[in-house]
C-alpha cells in the first residue's frame, strides 16, 4: 500500500493566509482531504468531514499489513493542490 500525503509548501501557504490543505492518496486514489477555511465552517461538517473517514482508513491499512504487502508513506509538499 502507498499512502501520500500532500500539503502546501510554506510559501504557499503564506500567500494563502497561512491556510494549509491535507489530502491522503491511497495507491494514487484520493481517500482524505481537510482544509483550514473559514472560522465559521471549521468543523467536522464541514471542512473536516472527511476525518469520519479516519477508521475506514485503519482498516484498510490493517487489512494490507494481513496481506504481508508493503506499506509506503511519503509528505509532499506542492504549490498547488
Amino acid at each position: 500500500m502507498k499512502v501520500e500525503m500532500k500539503s502546501l509548501t510554506d510559501k504557499s501557504i503564506e500567500r494563502r493566509d497561512y491556510r494549509d490543505i491535507l489530502k491522503i492518496f491511497v495507491d494514487d486514489n484520493q481517500v482524505f482531504s481537510v482544509f483550514d477555511g473559514e472560522p465559521e465552517d471549521a468543523n467536522l461538517r464541514r471542512d473536516f468531514n472527511d476525518c469520519w473517514k479516519i477508521g475506514d482508513m485503519m482498516k484498510m491499512a490493517y487489512d494490507s499489513g494481513k496481506k504481508g504487502e508493503d506499506f509506503e508513506i511519503s509528505t509532499i509538499r506542492e504549490d498547488e493542490l
